[in-house]
């Protein structure tokens, strides 16, 4: 699958319309926006309705924060904060109460994003040098980290030795042993004297990442900050950029070459064959982005309207649930809030309200096995497998216990753990906490587990994952618990459990 990671689209919708067509062109799945839809450009409404309608998921940025009302626009220079004030008087309610529900970080199969660092997401630090970027290594573990907010593409990239090295942004391949975080640049106002939109495509098949530079109608862009109602011109950085700012002096006068009406060419209806063009630019744009045929496929299958699932190689079973359970409910009779796993053993995977989400269906799969359990198996090691429980409503001092169990293949390698997520009013998330599995009930007795978990010996190869938060916070909405990991071999997951305990003393 292709992912595009755009950022600091900054209300310019010529250079966002040129991103649009440029992914098209290029065979992305899916368009991820890394935060800025809006500020400093003359079409903020009409970026955010577009953006909102083609991305499959965006991040929050200092900008649309401040629209929002979500962060103070005291932290803005003049320039920033007059033109933030223009932009929030030419977006509604529907834009407030949009920003007000977007996260700050985003995390995908083997990646995770943000505005800006990672190190300190919701304060939106800058990654100008190595040691910014090695504060957001510090702070997440995924081998791919991307951000936008300076304006400006770069590279970084720490092997075994530990250093951070910064480079220019350029085409490559994820090594073992390395780690990259991606600044994707602007794709509406960049500040590296290069105006061209700039932004990145992860390709997750090739494991490889692409910089994009696409030139955008400039003009266009000129004209609607002339007819952009008050909007001073000296509050919009990308003007300053010569290729912009200005355009080339005509060289001649041009006489009117409009038709008269009701005449005809010469000749009738001519006709040209483009065919042997087209098959160049075909050769030309695979020997440069390496578009196979499996791309291609994915093309048709996005123009017939045919399910992600099909037509790229992760896999969802299904989507999460959107109706929490109450954390004040007394569930079963051992407490345990959650319900029984019911597997289907026929027609496509599910367990519902559980779900699953695999990184690479064509080296992974979910399953029934025999028993009524759920059985994941994976090929790739360097590809993650969730399984995840409904979310859980929270109350401010409550704490959660989590249980699982889950048997592992002879052949396994790599990791699997339990997670307790914490979703936040804000719409971030944190990890609360994550145990490993393993042979021993270590801290409890084993008739003081749920009846599910008790069910499923030690000595019969299951394994035990329990773990208890601290006193939930006021600012958590909801919780979930997830089991995943990123392994080859087989996990079997026999049962999940949840008890409501009582606050801390």
């Amino acid at each position: 699958m292709r992912w595009a990671f755009v950022s600091d689209i900054h209300g310019n919708l010529p250079a966002w319309n040129t991103v649009l067509s440029d992914c098209a062109v290029r065979g992305v799945n899916r368009i991820v926006c890394l935060g800025d839809t809006v500020g400093y450009g003359p079409q903020p409404a009409e970026c955010l309705r577009s953006v909102w309608s083609h991305s499959h998921v965006m991040a929050l940025g200092n900008h649309d924060a401040v629209v929002g009302g979500r962060l103070s626009a005291d932290v803005f220079n003049d320039r920033a904060r007059r033109s933030a004030e223009w932009t929030r008087a030419r977006l509604g309610d529907a834009a407030v109460a949009l920003f007000a529900k977007l996260p700050v970080v985003l995390r995908g199969p083997g990646w995770r994003a943000a505005h800006g660092g990672l190190s300190d997401p919701a304060a939106f630090p800058y990654v100008f040098s190595e040691e910014d970027a090695a504060a957001s290594f510090a702070a997440a573990p995924e081998q791919l980290l991307l951000c936008g907010h300076t304006h400006e593409a770069a590279l970084f990239v720490v092997g075994e030795s530990g250093r951070v090295h910064k480079t220019e942004p350029q085409d490559f391949a994820l090594e073992p042993g390395k780690r990259y975080l991606v600044n994707v640049g602007s794709a509406g106002s960049p500040r590296d004297g290069d105006p061209r939109a700039s932004y990145v495509i992860w390709d997750d098949v090739e494991r490889a990442i692409f910089h994009i530079r696409a030139p955008f109608d400039f003009s266009a862009f000129r004209m609607a900050v002339a007819q952009a109602d008050g909007l001073d011109p000296q509050l919009v950085p990308l003007l300053r950029a010569a290729a912009v700012g200005s355009e080339p002096d005509a060289v001649r006068e041009a006489p009117d070459f409009s038709a008269a009406s009701g005449q005809r060419v010469e000749g009738g209806a001519t006709v040209a064959s483009v065919e042997a063009e087209l098959r160049r630019d075909n050769a030309r744009l695979r020997g440069r982005y390496r578009l196979a045929l499996g791309a291609a496929a994915a093309a048709v299958a996005a123009a017939a309207g045919i399910y992600f699932a099909t037509k790229t190689h992760d896999a969802h079973f299904p989507p999460r649930s959107t109706t929490p359970i109450l954390l004040d409910e007394t569930g079963g009779a051992d407490g345990n809030l959650l319900p029984p796993l019911n597997p289907s053993r026929t027609g496509r995977f599910s367990c519902e309200p559980y779900g699953a989400d695999l990184a690479d269906a064509r080296h992974q799969s979910v399953m029934a096995d025999e028993d009524w359990h759920v059985a994941i198996s994976s090929q790739d090691s360097s590809c993650e497998a969730r399984f995840f429980a409904p979310s859980l409503e929270t109350a401010p001092g409550a704490r959660i216990e989590a249980l699982a169990r889950a048997r592992f293949s002879g052949d396994f390698k790599g990791s699997f753990q339990l997670v307790i997520v914490a979703e936040n009013e804000d719409g971030t998330e944190k990890e609360l906490l994550l145990r490993n599995f393993s042979t021993t009930s270590t801290g409890i007795a084993e008739e003081a587990l749920p009846t599910s978990i008790r069910a499923l010996r030690a000595s019969e190869g299951w394994r035990l994952a329990r773990a208890t938060t601290d006193p939930i916070p006021a600012t958590t909405r909801q919780a979930r618990i997830e089991l995943r990991g990123a392994f080859s071999g087989t996990v079997t997951i026999g049962a999940m459990a949840a008890r409501r305990k009582a606050p801390s003393k």
